[in-house]
C-alpha cells in the first residue's frame, strides 16, 4: 500500500496469507483490548476508515468493541479484497454504511476532511511497507483533524527462536534489510510514526503484541511453514544483492545466501516435527490528540467515583 509518488512499489499482498495470519493476530493483540476500549470511550466514534483493509481482519477484530451501526470506509489499492472485505463486514454484523475506496494512504486527507461525524483511524500490519514521507502524511492528516489512530501489529525486527539456531541473527538482519528495501520503514516503522506524532503534541501508546508460534499446534504450524520458508527466501535474496554490490568481501559474504536457505530448511524441518517455537515481536500504536487523553482520563475518574458512591 504506497503512494503513487513514493519510491517504494505497491504490493499486492497474498489474501490467502492475510487469512492464515489472522488467529495469530488476534491472539497477540489480545491484551490490548482494555487500551482500545479506553481510546473508543475517549470519543466514540461514528465513523471507522480503515486503511489497508486487506481481507478486514483488524476491523472484524474490532467490531465486538463498537456499537455496530457505524459507518465503515474501506482504504485499500486491491478492488478484489475491498469488495470482499465490505461483504465481510456486513456478514459480521454491521448495520452501518459501508464505502470503499481503491487508494493509497494519500487518499486518507480527503475521507477525514468530508467527515461529518468523530471518527477512527485503524490500519493493521501496514506502516512498516511505508516510507517515512507516507508515515509522516499520516500523521499530518489525522494530527490536522484531530483523528485518533490504532495501528495494529508492526514488526519490530526481534525474532527469538527455541531451539536456537547459529544463523538465526544472519537471517533476522538480512531480512530486516529486506523490509527496507525501496526507502520502506520496516522494522523502524513504529519509532518513525512515534517521532513524528510527538513531534505535533500527539499522544502515543506502545502496546507490545508479539506472535508467539507454537510448531506443535495446528494453526500456529500452518502459519510456521509459509512463513519461515517465505523469511529464508527474502534473506537469501538480500544477502545475495549485498555479496554481488561489495565484490571486496565477496569471499567472506558469497557462502550467506545458501546459509540462509539451509537455515530454512532446517527450520521448515523442525517445524513438521512439531520441534520449534518462534516469537516475533510487533507492536500496536495508539495515537490521539491530548484532548482526548484528558476525555480518557476524566470518564475513569468519574467511573471511580460512581463505583465508590455505589458500595
Amino acid at each position: 500500500m504506497t503512494d503513487p509518488d513514493a519510491d517504494a512499489p505497491a504490493e499486492r499482498i497474498s489474501a490467502d496469507w492475510l487469512t492464515l495470519r489472522e488467529a495469530a493476530d488476534a491472539a497477540a493483540r489480545e491484551s490490548t483490548r482494555g487500551p482500545v476500549a479506553d481510546l473508543l470511550s475517549a470519543r466514540r466514534p461514528g465513523r471507522i476508515v480503515d486503511v489497508g483493509c486487506g481481507t478486514g481482519s483488524g476491523g472484524r477484530w474490532l467490531q465486538d468493541q463498537l456499537a455496530g451501526d457505524e459507518e465503515w470506509v474501506l482504504l485499500d489499492h486491491d478492488p478484489e479484497l475491498l469488495a470482499a472485505t465490505a461483504r465481510r463486514l456486513r456478514a459480521r454484523g454491521a448495520t452501518g454504511p459501508i464505502s470503499t475506496r481503491c487508494d493509497d494512504v494519500a487518499g486518507l486527507d480527503a475521507i477525514l476532511t468530508a467527515a461529518q461525524t468523530p471518527t477512527l483511524v485503524i490500519a493493521s500490519a501496514l506502516l512498516d511497507l511505508l516510507t517515512a514521507a507516507q508515515i509522516d502524511r499520516l500523521v499530518a492528516g489525522t494530527a490536522r483533524h484531530r483523528t485518533p489512530m490504532l495501528l495494529a501489529l508492526t514488526v519490530t525486527g526481534a525474532m527469538t527462536a527455541d531451539p536456537p539456531h547459529p544463523d538465526d541473527h544472519l537471517v533476522s538482519g538480512a531480512f530486516d534489510r529486506h523490509q527496507r528495501r525501496g526507502g520502506r520503514c520496516g522494522p523502524q516503522a513504529a519509532a518513525t510514526l512515534e517521532q513524528a506524532a510527538q513531534a505535533r503534541g500527539l499522544l502515543v501508546d506502545r502496546l507490545g503484541t508479539p506472535w508467539i508460534l507454537d510448531a506443535a499446534v495446528g494453526d500456529d504450524a500452518a502459519l510456521l511453514e509459509q512463513l519461515v520458508p517465505d523469511r529464508a527466501r527474502a534473506a537469501a535474496e538480500q544477502l545475495a544483492g549485498e555479496s554481488s554490490a561489495a565484490p571486496g568481501a565477496r569471499d567472506e559474504t558469497a557462502s550467506d545466501p545458501d546459509r540462509a536457505r539451509r537455515w530454512g530448511e532446517a527450520r521448515l524441518a523442525q517445524i513438521r516435527s512439531g520441534a520449534l517455537r518462534l516469537r516475533i515481536d510487533h507492536v500496536d500504536v495508539l495515537v490521539r490528540d491530548p484532548a482526548d487523553g484528558a476525555r480518557r482520563g476524566r470518564a475513569r475518574d468519574a467511573a471511580e467515583v460512581g463505583g465508590a458512591c455505589g458500595t
